[in-house]
């Protein structure tokens, strides 16, 4: 039988260690914790596999951390679940250089299958900072085939200089962590964002990395501004007072079959180009999308109903959720009711996890890749045998 543990501190320390152990009732085979740059990434993992010997420990940076009791700054939140599970993890360095190199080195010496435990999950850290989320993740699933993905990108509380993910006691940057979790039972995987389209299809005509310089030929900052015009005068919106907020409000979504898959415009740059959290192609066909807090509360709840869908009625011991930093931005004083209501939604389960600058999900036909303000959950069924 399946057991989680999830706590929030602001470090590890001998009392956090004690209420993961005997919360469990038993040695743990997955440990995750997710720390805020001021906390010591290193010393957190270290002491948990000092503890924990026999468990495999990931973790990341954060841009903020929670758990279903709510959620801070400064702090580490920990998932640790025990029961009849094997896990093996891979971390490898120079994202950046060569990402499917990266991948590779991360995925060698992992087993294929195990016996007795037909189905495989795996959970990806990564610094997004490095670049290539998107092509890191679908490296991933190219080399694992039909197996669900979940993770996220780490973060460093918005200064976007260094982000940091680990494995047992070492960490690094420009680094991508790949844990496989093999069950006799699936796990659920849920995936869900709150947006929907405002205008009509725009194509990127020109784009350098990040920054999207025009759509139909035109400058993207000008496009923008003017196909969201009459909505965001209606919410009292000003892009050139509030750029940050305006470009919140309205993200850009591309299209995955009949879903869309967003994508963060940070800020307007010098010239009319717009910056993303991560890259766009040039010939990109994009819609923006608008969304409001209410439909980010539900769209939490719905990644969460979808999660739970996927272990055919079992009932939930606990969950890893990956958030986008996004979302709380959006959110603000009604983010811990978003996370209140994904755990009500499991069954009053308890989870953990940390807000992102990038979520994965790959799920039996869902919504695939790398996202920008999307909900991920990862549910443990309580019967892992």
């Amino acid at each position: 039988m399946a057991k989680t543990v999830c706590i929030r501190s602001a470090s590890v320390g001998q009392t956090e260690l004690e209420r993961l152990s005997s919360g469990l009732g038993a040695a743990p085979v997955f440990v995750a914790a997710f720390a805020s740059p001021s906390v010591d990434l290193t010393e957190s993992l270290t002491a948990l596999s000092t503890r924990f010997p026999r468990a495999t420990v990931i973790g990341s940076t954060t841009s903020g951390e929670f758990t279903h009791e709510g959620d801070g700054n400064k702090t580490v939140s920990i998932f640790a679940v025990a029961g009849d599970y094997k896990v093996s993890a891979g971390m490898a360095t120079g994202l950046a250089d060569d990402p499917e190199r990266a991948v590779m080195t991360a995925l060698e010496g992992q087993p294929g299958s195990v016996e007795g435990y037909p189905h495989r999950t795996n959970v990806v850290l990564l610094d997004a900072l490095a670049g290539h989320g998107e092509e890191a993740a679908l490296l991933v699933a190219a080399s694992l085939g039909d197996v669900p993905l979940v993770g996220g990108a780490a973060g460093d509380d918005l200064a976007m200089t260094k982000t940091f993910v680990g494995l047992g006691s070492q960490i690094a940057s420009d680094a991508i962590v790949v844990a496989s979790i093999f069950s006799r039972q699936k796990l659920g995987v849920g995936v869900c964002h709150g947006h929907a389209p405002l205008s009509d299809s725009i194509k990127v005509t020109k784009a350098t990395g990040s920054v999207v310089d025009e759509l139909d030929g035109r400058p993207a900052w000008d496009v923008w501004r003017e196909k969201t015009s009459a909505r965001a005068k209606e919410l009292g919106l000003d892009p050139e007072a509030s750029p940050g907020a305006y470009l919140l409000r309205f993200e850009a979504g591309l299209a995955v079959g009949k879903e869309y898959k967003v994508r963060a415009p940070l800020a307007p740059k010098p010239g009319g180009g717009i910056l993303f959290a991560t890259p766009v192609l040039e010939g990109t066909v994009l819609r923006i999308m608008e969304s409001d807090s209410a439909a980010q509360v539900e769209s939490a709840v719905s990644a969460a109903k979808a999660a739970r869908a996927n272990v055919d009625g079992a009932e939930i011991a606990g969950a890893l959720v990956f958030d986008c930093i996004c979302r709380k931005l959006i959110l603000g004083d009604r983010y811990v009711e978003a996370l209140k209501n994904v755990s009500a939604e499991l069954g009053g389960a308890p989870l953990a996890g940390f807000e992102t600058y990038g979520e994965i999900a790959m799920n039996w036909g869902d919504m695939s890749g790398f996202h920008n303000t999307t909900t991920v959950v990862l549910a443990f069924p309580r019967h892992g045998d």
